[in-house]
């Protein structure tokens, strides 16, 4: 995902990340499902992923990009307008509108001979509220217990990674002492 150049190339990196850790949980949790113990050893995981705001997120997120069409992040379009003349001006409102691939922009200003520009400002992709079976998930703000502080999308990938990865190891290790 860090070195995609372009939106949709992120966007699937995404969407293979949500699957690839989902994939990893499954397949430990049924590699293991038949030891004597795991059930015991599991919950508290299981536990875990019901409740902690990340976990939850990444889990619905992926569902809700597999099987719905619910994105869950989404590449912001921003824009600045200004004059060319580089003074400052004065907005009662603006208003835009997209047409057949058109986009049109309405200002309405007091002042009088504007020559204005806009310009596409470049913004980094961010993860949305989605919702997947009737139910919205916001962007977590929290992950065990501690205040995520980066939404990024990339961000919260590397925070989930490290969950996931602590499980398999984990996992591997109790598969080794049973």
């Amino acid at each position: 995902m860090k070195s995609t150049t372009d939106f949709s190339e992120f966007q699937e990196s995404w969407e293979n990340f949500l699957f690839r850790i989902e994939r990893a949980w499954e397949f430990t949790e049924r590699t293991l499902k038949s030891k004597k113990g795991f059930q015991q050893w599991h919950k508290p995981y299981t536990e875990l992923r019901k409740k902690d705001p990340l976990l939850v997120f990444l889990r619905q997120a992926r569902n809700a990009e597999m099987h719905s069409v619910s994105p869950t992040v989404t590449k912001p379009l921003k824009m600045a307008v200004i004059d060319k003349s580089g003074r400052g001006f004065q907005l009662n409102s603006i208003s835009s509108r997209l047409e057949n691939g058109t986009l049109t922009i309405d200002l309405d200003s007091p002042d009088i001979l504007l020559d204005l520009d806009t310009r596409i400002v470049p913004t980094d992709p961010e993860v949305v509220r989605f919702k997947n079976r009737g139910k919205w998930y916001n962007p977590p703000w929290q992950h065990l217990r501690e205040r995520i502080r980066d939404l990024h999308p990339v961000a919260l990938a590397e925070l989930g990674l490290v969950f996931y990865r602590a499980y398999v190891n984990e996992a591997e290790l109790w598969s080794q002492k049973t």
